[in-house]
């Protein structure tokens, strides 16, 4: 158990001083932040308040809804950008085939390696909230046991799609297009920048099987004070999306990696 730990650590901290070691794209993405919330609070004052922005019957004001969206959008991306660019920058830099020698299992391998991006996005997540509290946004009655079952659910839920991804970069050599897929997906029918009910119905079919859709209901719910039986439905669907593409993610990469090892072609990119 000691062993796994701490070679998640070094993992987490070979990641961490990557990160740290290119300061400009590092700070430059805590401004970027800024520069959303701001953003999006200037086009909040074109559109009032409705209780199409709330949920569970708590009305809301577009700035509330779009600011929660974009904060815990970014567990989406960071879940299917952080697996794949890990294993994409092993391959670049010539360390995959030193990785994958090491007696370590590839599931603590693969799910290790996006530890450093998780804990950046939650203090990211709680910057960009900072700051749109300080804009009005209103966190008055949030359910803090609904939030965290949220939370975790979501990481849980869509880390499989960024490990699907890593198994492409395996097989393929290119990183796959799933986060320009899901990010549009997101964006259009996730409910991020309005709300589901707005989509044509055959649409809102589609957007109910996105994780990214559930996601946002949840912690939405969550910032409105519903606990987590209110919010039932999303959390099952999460829960399920977790049991089914879990295991099926760890299967695809380590037949990925098995293949790789096989052809030769582990370290190529």
């Amino acid at each position: 158990m000691n062993s796994a730990l701490d070679k998640s650590r070094a993992i987490f901290m070979r990641d961490a001083r990557i990160a740290l070691a290119y300061p400009v794209n590092f700070w430059g993405s805590w401004l970027s932040i800024v520069g959303q919330v701001v953003t999006f609070f200037f086009i909040a004052k074109l559109v009032g308040p409705s209780k199409a922005y709330g949920i569970v019957g708590h009305p809301a004001t577009y700035f509330d809804y779009v600011a929660i969206n974009l904060a815990f959008v970014r567990f989406q991306n960071v879940s299917i950008h952080s697996f794949q660019q890990a294993m994409r920058g092993a391959q670049m830099v010539g360390t995959l085939e030193v990785l994958m020698a090491t007696p370590t299992s590839l599931p603590l391998l693969i799910l290790s390696s996006g530890l450093w991006a998780f804990a950046l996005t939650l203090v990211q997540i709680a910057f960009f909230l900072a700051i749109a509290l300080g804009l009005g946004l209103q966190l008055n009655h949030v359910n803090l046991i609904t939030a965290a079952i949220f939370l975790a659910l979501t990481m849980l839920a869509m880390s499989p799609i960024g490990v699907l991804s890593a198994a492409s970069i395996m097989t393929f050599k290119q990183e796959a297009p799933t986060a320009m897929l899901f990010g549009g997906l997101g964006a259009l029918l996730g409910g991020v920048l309005f709300p589901v009910d707005r989509l044509p119905h055959w649409l809102q079919l589609i957007s109910w099987t996105l994780p990214i859709t559930h996601s946002l209901n949840g912690i939405r719910g969550a910032v409105a004070g519903a606990g987590i039986f209110e919010l039932g439905p999303d959390a099952l669907w999460l829960a399920v999306l977790t049991v089914v593409l879990g295991p099926i993610s760890l299967y695809a990469f380590s037949r990925a990696v098995r293949r790789a090892k096989v052809d030769g072609t582990l370290g190529d990119y």
